[in-house]
């Protein structure tokens, strides 16, 4: 008897292929950002909830605690501007809340005065408000094209002042290319910053003091300063000033002036412009 053969037919394998749903990714984004949206809203309202629970219990506390009223308002002065002003140009009074102020403001309103070079303000709990206010002082006069009989007043920073005849012995800045001085606004002028430099040079240092009494610095030459100094009645001393190596040139000056008055000889005129170890001096 034959054998009967026996063949395996193999099943196709069918693969389905899912059809992709349009627009299926956008509404899971859009989903996703309407998530994160909400969540930021959620975040910046807790936010908001305390930042505002926290002012009303500050103001509680604080602002609105009549505890921490003025009742003692310290106001100090290095020059002579009175109390008065300085309370009136500030707007500080007594029952003020030393948390309601605004120390921003108040040194603005004050530094707007051009006699006012600095404040400080200080809170002193429970109910005391220090004020300590630094005037402007003039170190020199100063005069533009325009030469008035009462020149205005420079600080040591450029500021310009109003004159006072009290100082109409401070050194005169003179020769400067301007028409109008603008009264208390800096000059931000280059020539005036080292004339300005030479007077605090002078000032800061007793030897210098001594020798190099300032009467004028003319600034109309634009290769050196020409200053006067106090000589001999009827007789200054004329000195042609760089604008560059000050300190050390001032103290060649002083020399040469301490020099001259030790040998009984009065000064005319000094030249240190030059580079050079001798200095060129000539005499009355």
């Amino acid at each position: 008897m034959a054998a009967r053969k026996t063949t395996k037919t193999q099943k196709k394998l069918q693969y389905v292929r899912a059809k992709k749903r349009k627009g299926a990714e956008p509404t899971t984004m859009a989903r996703r950002s309407i998530s994160i949206i909400l969540l930021l809203l959620i975040v910046g309202g807790i936010l908001f909830g305390i930042k505002t629970g926290l002012e009303w219990i500050g103001g509680k506390l604080y602002a609105e605690n009549p505890r921490f009223e003025i009742q003692h308002l310290v106001i100090s002065c290095d020059g002579k501007l009175p109390e008065d002003y300085i309370r009136e140009t500030s707007g500080l009074r007594e029952g003020m809340n030393l948390w309601e102020l605004s120390f921003p403001e108040i040194e603005e309103n004050l530094l707007s005065v051009s006699r006012i070079e600095s404040v400080y303000l200080e809170r002193q709990l429970p109910h005391t408000l220090i004020v300590k206010v630094k005037e402007r002082v003039p170190v020199a006069r100063i005069t533009g094209k325009r030469v008035t009989k009462y020149p205005f007043m420079v600080d040591r920073y450029g500021y310009v002042l109003p004159h006072r005849r009290s100082l109409a012995s401070l050194p005169l800045i003179q020769g400067l290319d301007m028409d109008d001085i603008p009264l208390g606004e800096p000059l931000g002028n280059v020539d005036v910053d080292t004339a300005l430099q030479i007077i605090g040079i002078c000032e800061s240092s007793g030897y210098l003091r001594n020798y190099v009494q300032l009467e004028s610095l003319d600034l109309k030459y634009s290769d050196f300063i020409d200053m006067r100094l106090t000589g001999s009645p009827g007789k200054p001393i004329r000195v042609r000033m760089p604008r560059f190596s000050l300190k050390p040139k001032l103290q060649n000056l002083a020399t040469v002036i301490k020099i001259a008055n030790g040998q009984g000889r009065r000064v005319k005129e000094v030249d240190l412009t030059l580079d050079s170890a001798k200095v060129p001096v000539t005499y009355y």
